[in-house]
């Protein structure tokens, strides 16, 4: 809860009060937050992951391997016929 707090204030204060020589080392302090969130947040989704079942491996593999089939079929180069001439005649 203290953090929580203390979170809302800087807030408030980069909002209200922080001049913008403040701003630039706040912008860089925010980013390197977010950057820390989002790598702790990956490492929570792997960690679960492990803990999977079986049956959601196996689910995971298969759409992946759908995917690739379908990325591999669009990649493919179809033959065109040659259109046949036809001759009319006079």
């Amino acid at each position: 809860m203290f953090y929580l707090i203390l979170a809302i204030l800087l807030v408030l204060f980069y909002i209200f009060a922080a001049p913008k020589a403040i701003k630039g080392t706040l912008n860089l302090m925010l980013l390197v937050f977010a950057v820390v969130l989002v790598v702790t947040f990956v490492i929570l989704a792997i960690i679960s992951l492990t803990r999977s079942t079986l049956e959601v491996w196996v689910g995971g593999i298969v759409v992946f391997l759908g995917f690739w089939a379908i990325w591999d079929m669009e990649k493919m180069v179809t033959k065109t016929k040659p259109k046949n001439k036809t001759v009319s005649k006079p």
